[in-house]
């Protein structure tokens, strides 16, 4: 049995190791071809990128149209210029009056067609650099993955390749084994042979006994009939005589009666040699025939071997392209950053641009002029809060000079006038009540909304300090997000009490929210502007925030608008902040998207992120993310509540 399972394995082993050195064979090639084809879709889907960035720099029709709008209104500012001189004396003064007004106008129009330019170009250089940047690093990504894939590839290869060495140490450790057992089989067989021979003799020779007493037994027969004829005969002969012949008659019968039993027992013997001469030539056969294999096997393990050393330059030779397609993801990197170099350079060198850049200097001149108007607006707004801050405070020292002056009277009161100190301390409450009334009308003077007014305003909106608050059409403005200048990883107590100018990106407060929409009577619109230059507005008819008790929870209702309505995702919700975990995921959210917000599991909108990040808001309509670019949002009393 164990003769047969041997050459069996060995067989299998060699048919799988040729299977595995086939499949390997293959999958090389297949790999070779994968990566080629790899490299030449990057380098044209390179080549087709940089056509589409030469094409969307060169063909910017928008741009186009308003530099040929602004040329006309410069044409149409010349001629009415020119025509002004040649007013005729008897024109009257309200025709120069509008002249002058529409010289005026146009000077607006202008300027607004150039900022209107000048956001153009930032939204436009803004969204193209973020897709352009997104497309990258996607296919970055791609290729970064494609190489993996080869390297894993690779290490496969390297696994298969040491499986195959250890199926070939198997085999040769097979081999040596077989050739034990052939020498083990030949001694074997050259001492059935001495056997053989030995048998041949003893079987000879055991014939030829058994001829003799055959013979000698057929004389005694005839010699004992005819002594018994001759006994019978003759009478009187001595009986000495008679016993030996007697005794010698039954010692030869007895030999006779064995013979069968000792011709049979030969016969047997002879039989097993014979078995045995034909099993050894079978062996001998066999033997022959697995020296034959043994010769083929080592032939096999002699092509195996060479075929290793092949799939080990393969090898090699796969890991060096796959280094070369590493280098050359490198430089394709490098070759998209030389095209942003190229793109700036570009955009630096249009000395058309620039020529329109320095003619919008005056207008940005213009507006740093209204800039400095509005500071100096806030500032006498800063100094106002700070007169009633300081107006306040001197109430209250007065107050409490008052307690003082009240407890030295009550002290003296046994040694002075009863009478004169109650008038005077009557006095004095009527002072204290009467700067209090000053400042409460002060206060209440103070307008409660945004009703008829624009800009940077004083509000009261209910009991409490005032507000200093962002007017814009009716609406209080209550967080402005545009460029990501402002951190909006705060703490807790910075979300209460707000953080940022009114004039840039800012946070009112959740403080403020709360008093604003403690009475249930005021509604919230979110302004946005994705970064492909799109408009979205949400309104929600009811907006409340609760106290700080509560969590400045998040109560909302009532959606009308053109964007889809995220915020029910996180109405009932209490605020977060990176200091405070109140929201019900098991992340922390505020953390993870840098940014305190009313968040549940985490958002479907998040407007005070990381600028970086981006800002989200999730469309239903489309099971998709929309980019937020810039947001504002604001807060309106109802109409039947003012």
């Amino acid at each position: 049995m164990e003769t047969r399972v041997g050459p069996i394995f060995l067989a299998v082993a060699m048919l799988l190791v040729a299977a595995g050195a086939e499949d390997l064979m293959s999958t090389v090639k297949l790999l070779q071809e994968q990566v080629t084809a790899l490299l030449d879709h990057r380098q044209e889907d390179y080549n087709a990128l940089e056509g589409s960035l030469k094409q969307s720099m060169e063909k910017n029709t928008e741009l186009l149209v308003l530099r040929n709008e602004i040329k006309q209104l410069r044409k149409e500012m010349a001629s009415l210029r020119n025509y002004g001189p040649g007013i005729p004396s008897s024109s009257t003064g309200n025709e120069a009056k509008n002249e002058r007004l529409r010289l005026r106008w146009l000077g607006g129009a202008v300027a607004e067609l150039q900022t209107e330019l000048a956001e153009v170009l930032r939204t436009r250089n803004a969204s193209e650099e973020l897709a352009e940047r997104a497309r990258l690093r996607s296919e970055i990504e791609l290729l970064r993955g494609d190489v993996a894939g080869v390297g894993r590839a690779v290490r496969d290869l390297g696994g298969r390749l040491a499986r195959l060495e250890a199926g070939l140490g198997t085999l040769r450790l097979d081999v040596v084994a077989i050739n034990e057992r052939v020498g083990q089989l030949s001694r074997t067989c050259s001492d059935v042979n001495s056997q053989l021979s030995t048998m041949q003799i003893e079987v000879k020779s055991i014939k030829c006994e058994e001829c003799r007493p055959s013979r000698n037994t057929k004389l005694d027969d005839s010699s004992l009939l005819k002594n018994e004829i001759g006994q019978r005969q003759i009478e009187g002969d001595d009986v000495r005589g008679d016993r030996q012949q007697q005794l010698l008659l039954h010692q030869t019968r007895h030999v006779y009666s064995r013979l069968p039993a000792t011709v049979h027992r030969l016969d047997e013997r002879v039989n097993k040699l014979e078995h045995k001469i034909g099993v050894v030539s079978r062996k001998r056969a066999l033997l022959e025939k697995r020296l034959a294999y043994r010769e083929n096997v080592s032939k096999r393990v002699r092509i195996l071997e060479e075929l290793g050393r092949d799939l080990t330059e393969r090898l090699r030779n796969v890991s060096e392209e796959s280094a070369a397609s590493s280098r050359f993801g490198e430089s394709a990197v490098r070759m998209f950053e030389s095209l942003e170099a190229l793109e700036e350079r570009l955009l630096s060198n249009q000395s058309e641009t620039k020529r329109e850049l320095a003619r919008l200097d005056v207008n940005a001149a213009r507006k740093a002029a209204e800039l400095s108007l509005t500071r100096e607006e806030l500032g006498n707004l800063k100094r106002a809060v700070q007169a009633l801050s300081v107006s306040a405070s001197k109430l209250q020292e007065k107050s409490d000079g008052q307690q003082s002056a009240i407890g030295r009277l009550n002290e003296s009161v046994g040694r002075l006038d009863l009478a004169g100190s109650i008038a005077r301390a009557a006095n004095a409450t009527r002072e204290l009540e009467h700067v209090e009334d000053e400042y409460r009308l002060m206060v209440d003077a103070l307008p409660g909304n945004c009703e008829k007014r624009d800009g940077l305003s004083l509000l009261a909106p209910g009991p409490g300090a005032p507000l200093l608050a962002a007017c814009r059409k009716g609406w209080i403005v209550i967080g402005r997000r545009t460029d990501g200048t402002v951190d909006f990883d705060r703490s807790w107590n910075d979300y209460a009490t707000g953080f940022g100018s009114p004039i840039n990106e800012f946070w009112a407060g959740n403080e403020a929210l709360h008093r604003l929409s403690r009475d249930n009577c005021t509604r919230l619109r979110i302004e946005l502007n994705d970064i492909e230059g799109n408009y979205w507005i949400a309104n929600y008819e009811s907006f409340a925030v609760e106290s700080e008790e509560n969590g400045y929870r998040l109560r909302i209702s009532g959606f009308s608008g053109n964007a889809t309505d995220a915020m029910s995702y996180q109405n009932n919700m209490a605020f977060s902040a990176k200091d405070r975990d109140m929201d019900i995921s098991t992340t922390d959210c505020a953390a993870n998207y840098h940014g305190g917000w009313w968040f549940s599991h985490c958002q479907h909108a998040n407007l005070n992120g990381r600028y970086s990040l981006g800002l989200t808001w999730y469309r239903s309509d489309i099971n998709q993310w929309m980019a937020v670019a810039s947001t504002e949002l604001s807060v309106q009393r109802k109409q039947q509540c003012l």
